[in-house]
């Protein structure tokens, strides 16, 4: 299996890190499965792994561990746009790299945060699917739910191929159903969103980003307007790709290592893109989308003027 990620802790120190131990998990994910196969509406062939990292970014708490598994199957129903079709060797996702480039990179920070780098590729946005990059940032997060143990994520966007025409593809709805996803399903935990060679429109992409998140993470949000400088004193070099003056390997080399460990998930993709939500067996009221995504879990297109 190709190796894409580096660790500073083990699955039992992140544990303890967010309040537990290998007992109380232990404890935890044997009553998570027993409550998850009595769920009529939801599948029930969850792998242990996966039920641990419920509890884990659930903070040990077994009531929003089971939250977060009935959303994880029911948002494959209400965000199909996203989280449903994920074959890594479909036509669509090849071509992804032609356009954005999403690399969680190897190595941690000191904090043991993972940093990742997120940049488009091309100045022309005719081809840049944004549902298909979101898909594919949350194919990514499938393999880290499993495979990383890092405490929480450094953003970084790199704007500097960024044209107008891009900023007119950031479809409103998917970008709320993503953040859901992100939040709510996978615990998202992030230390920092950093944007840098930002274009002049900048402005444009903040409003947006901060009218769609919590007022702590929009606190959260940096642009480096004058070089890398300020961006070294929160990420340390040796982190970072030599694209951006780091020591890791290139952003296309990582980004093809990247790929191929999808396509080693081929399999698994396929089969859990049958595995959703079915609303009839469900014994309460279906979630509403409205409470969920508010007002831009209607929102097709933006308006630049």
């Amino acid at each position: 299996m190709t190796s894409v990620l580096e660790s500073i802790r083990s699955r039992e120190q992140l544990c303890i890190t967010r309040n537990g131990n290998s007992e109380l998990m232990i404890e935890l994910r044997d009553k998570l499965r027993e409550w998850l196969e009595q769920q009529p509406h939801l599948p029930h062939d969850m792998a242990e792994s996966r039920l641990e990292f419920f509890i884990i970014c659930s903070k040990h708490s077994l009531e929003m561990a089971k939250q977060r598994i009935d959303l994880y199957y029911t948002m494959k129903k209400l965000a199909p746009e996203i989280l449903a079709n994920r074959d890594p060797l479909s036509k669509q996702l090849k071509q992804l790299g032609q356009f954005v480039q999403f690399v969680p990179l190897p190595r941690v920070t000191p904090e043991n945060n993972r940093v990742v780098m997120f940049r488009y590729t091309s100045e022309d946005a005719t081809g840049c699917e944004i549902a298909e990059a979101f898909k594919y940032t949350f194919m990514v997060a499938e393999v880290r739910a499993v495979e990383d143990t890092a405490e929480g994520d450094i953003n970084i966007y790199d704007l500097s191929k960024m044209r107008l025409g891009h900023l007119t593809q950031l479809n409103p709805s998917v970008i709320k159903k993503s953040e859901v996803t992100a939040t709510k399903v996978f615990g998202a935990r992030i230390r920092g969103i950093h944007f840098i060679n930002a274009p002049s429109f900048i402005d444009r992409i903040i409003t947006l980003v901060k009218s769609m998140i919590k007022p702590k993470l929009a606190a959260r949000v940096f642009v480096h307007s004058s070089g890398l400088e300020s961006l070294y004193e929160v990420v340390p070099k040796s982190v970072l790709p030599v694209d951006y003056g780091g020591d890791e390997k290139s952003m296309d080399e990582l980004d093809e290592k990247w790929h191929k460990k999808l396509e080693e998930w081929r399999d698994w993709f396929i089969e859990e893109d049958a595995k959703t939500v079915n609303e009839d067996l469900r014994p309460g009221p279906a979630v509403n989308e409205d409470d969920l995504f508010g007002l831009y879990g209607s929102f097709r297109k933006l308006q630049v003027d």
